[in-house]
């Protein structure tokens, strides 16, 4: 059974959280939530890196396992990696 917890906060305070609950895609109360108890929120920006992440990872694996590691799409496989872990690591620059 959820029972309600109440605090108070500035208007600003209220905005940001507000905005960063949206920049994960949750609702005020769920991304309070995850954060007070220590669970990961990720921007959805962030889980779909991560998620392109992993499907080029997988093209990789997969052209290695076939002998093919040096084939074009493989390359392209790897320069889009490439580029994905730079603006991501911009992105943790920008916003640490």
């Amino acid at each position: 059974m959820l029972v309600p917890v109440t605090f108070r906060v500035s208007e600003k305070d209220r905005k940001d959280l507000a905005e960063q609950a949206s920049a994960a895609g949750l609702s005020v109360s769920e991304y309070i939530r995850r954060r007070a108890l220590g669970h990961p929120v990720l921007a959805r920006a962030d889980a779909a890196m991560i998620r392109e992440l992993r499907r080029q990872g997988g093209l990789i694996k997969h052209y290695a396992l076939s002998g093919s590691l040096a084939s074009k799409e493989a390359v392209e496989a790897l320069r889009s990696i490439i580029k994905l872990v730079k603006e991501f690591g911009d992105d943790l620059q920008k916003n640490p």
